[in-house]
């Protein structure tokens, strides 16, 4: 039998931490795999990245879409948190040679849909760069044949009266709706995108000019 390892258990979850309360996990056994799906409110595994954190950005769930040795942008872990323990996705580009027209980012291979439902993804966004920041995000959910459900670009420009973090504030929370339809898992993503070339000096820091932080996900029916 063929075993995809989808997680560890997330207990234990801080008080005051709102949007990933509710979650544990459970094995489910299939004619082909076994599978960790979370159970409760939110059907993201490791929603805080603080398991993503302490492995030093390695993760059984969490899925880099990324390569900065081959100029394709970086998705590594960072201390920084919108709620709770230490932990949240870093995403940037690092060199002035890099593929500017990719999408770092992290994705994760969702289970324990219901068929026909509404959902809502959710995430807290961290730019500190301001208005005139020549990044965005683009999230959303594909269904399991890769057809997409729901996808949003959003600006920090935007988010001025989002929901923050409680850590730190600079993370505001952004969301995209969609049906399931006969779906009972999907891929919810998350990824950096440069909007705006001209703004990046490519003689100075690239990757200052470029990184965003992403944290606090949440999956659940609406």
């Amino acid at each position: 039998m063929k075993k995809i390892y989808l997680g560890l258990v997330i207990t234990g979850l801080l008080a005051g931490c709102a949007n990933t309360a509710d979650t544990t996990s459970k094995v489910v056994s299939t004619t082909n795999s076994v599978v960790s799906v979370a159970t409760g409110s939110n059907l993201i595994i490791d929603p805080q990245l603080t398991q993503f954190r302490s492995n030093s950005g390695k993760s059984d769930v969490w899925k880099k879409n990324a390569n900065k040795n081959k100029g394709l942008g970086d998705a590594g872990s960072s201390k920084d948190t919108a709620f709770g323990e230490e932990g949240s996705s870093r995403l940037r580009f690092t060199a002035a040679s890099d593929d500017f027209t990719a999408q770092p980012g992290l994705s994760q291979e969702v289970f324990g849909l219901q068929p026909n439902t509404d959902y809502e993804f959710s995430l807290y966004y961290n730019d500190k760069k301001g208005d005139e920041s020549p990044t965005e995000l683009v999230f959303g959910a594909t269904s399991a044949s890769g057809q997409s459900l729901a996808t949003k670009t959003v600006h920090t420009s935007e988010l001025n009266n989002a929901p923050r973090g409680a850590v730190r504030d600079s993370f505001r929370q952004t969301s995209v709706s969609f049906n399931s339809g006969a779906d009972v898992s999907v891929t919810v993503y998350a990824k950096l995108h440069i909007a705006d070339l001209s703004k990046i000096d490519m003689d100075g820091d690239v990757a200052k000019q470029t990184e965003v932080r992403i944290d606090e996900f949440k999956l659940a029916k609406k």
